[in-house]
């Protein structure tokens, strides 16, 4: 396996294996998760989250991700949010996702431009945890990562979500770089965000460096910065402690934190998130794919790598069913998109060479 496929293959699986461990403690508070499940760093049932309850399923964060790489795939280079609605409408089960983006399902169904559907929906992560793959077909170009994340993550999401998702991007594209770390990530991140998204980042970070360890930033992020924004269905009980927020305002210093203090390797990425409560899986899952773009899927636990891509046989069943799909076989067809993208950017540099000799 080439350097760039076990960093694509890192990306992939790396963000599956975190959404999947991070669903069970998913709107748990981590007081109670410790208790429990100590540090979580193993797949467990999830009755509310997966198909059947069975570890290692993934939800609708590597759902959405999954469909995204279509998108690219069948594009053979980047993508607009009309290639990415184009994969909704033909492929997409809206059973799988969360109701926000069935919300974006029904728009999309209606005829509404997809560079539109996000406008007015209620604040949520799902452009964050879906965008890796914009880092990846950007590999190295962070600011193109950051403007095509922009772009695709309309569909999703408007204003602060979406521009979590677009500097998120940029992190992605950083990590291919040959001399990259978790320091030169997060401030690819940084560096192409708006105002509001270098706070949030710089809160992590800030917040990592204070406290120096994960659970003393767990416990500290509880107590000074959680996101009380979510709405709560009619009749529902509201704590502002216990009720969860599945919002970038939360997601992307909590990222930005454990990242800095896991010095962006996997397995302590992955555990962490997945460990953290709140939005665990969304936490985990972007953890798992910055952590595994930067060392690879070779620094991923093997028997971690074995029993996602096992778990999610049905998925790739339901997505593909005339063709044997995996994790390990997107990756390999996002090398060749990659390839295919590389090709149109010389035939640019090609005309901008005429252009300029003349």
């Amino acid at each position: 396996m080439s350097i760039l496929q076990d960093k694509i293959y890192g990306c992939l699986i790396g963000g599956a294996i975190g959404d999947a461990m991070g669903a069970p403690a998913e709107d748990w508070h981590y007081t109670d998760i410790r208790p429990t499940f100590g540090r979580i760093s193993t797949f467990l049932p999830q009755p509310a989250r997966s198909r059947d309850g069975a570890p290692g399923q993934i939800t609708d964060d590597t759902t959405l991700r999954h469909y995204m790489c279509l998108a690219i795939i069948r594009k053979g280079g980047r993508i607009t949010p009309d290639d990415y609605a184009a994969v909704w409408l033909s492929d997409l089960n809206p059973g799988r996702l969360f109701y926000t983006e069935r919300i974006v399902v029904e728009k999309l169904k209606l005829g509404m431009n997809p560079w539109d559907t996000g406008r007015g929906q209620p604040l949520a992560d799902a452009a964050i945890m879906a965008v890796a793959p914009i880092g990846i077909i950007n590999a190295g170009d962070s600011a193109q990562a950051y403007q095509d994340g922009v772009n695709i993550s309309a569909i999703h999401q408007d204003g602060i979500e979406r521009d979590a998702a677009a500097a998120t991007a940029a992190g992605f594209a950083a990590a291919f770089l040959p001399n990259a770390t978790a320091a030169s990530v997060l401030d690819a991140m940084h560096d192409y965000g708006t105002f509001d998204t270098r706070r949030l980042i710089s809160i992590g970070r800030e917040l990592a460096s204070d406290t120096g360890d994960v659970d003393r930033f767990t416990e500290q992020f509880y107590l000074r910065y959680l996101d009380r924004s979510f709405p709560r269905p009619p009749g529902w009980v509201w704590d502002k402690d216990r009720t969860v927020s599945p919002t970038s305002r939360e997601v992307l210093p909590i990222v930005a934190g454990l990242f800095e203090l896991c010095g962006g390797e996997p397995k302590a990425c992955i555990s962490a998130g997945s460990s953290f409560g709140r939005d665990a899986d969304t936490i985990a899952t972007v953890l798992g794919g910055l952590s595994g773009v930067l060392y690879g899927a070779s620094a991923i636990p093997p028997e971690w790598i074995a029993e996602s891509e096992s778990a999610n046989v049905d998925f790739f069943r339901e997505v593909s069913p005339d063709a044997e799909t995996s994790f390990s076989t997107t990756a390999i067809e996002m090398v060749d998109a990659l390839r295919s993208e590389r090709a149109r950017t010389a035939e640019r540099l090609a005309v901008i060479d005429e252009i300029i000799g003349r």
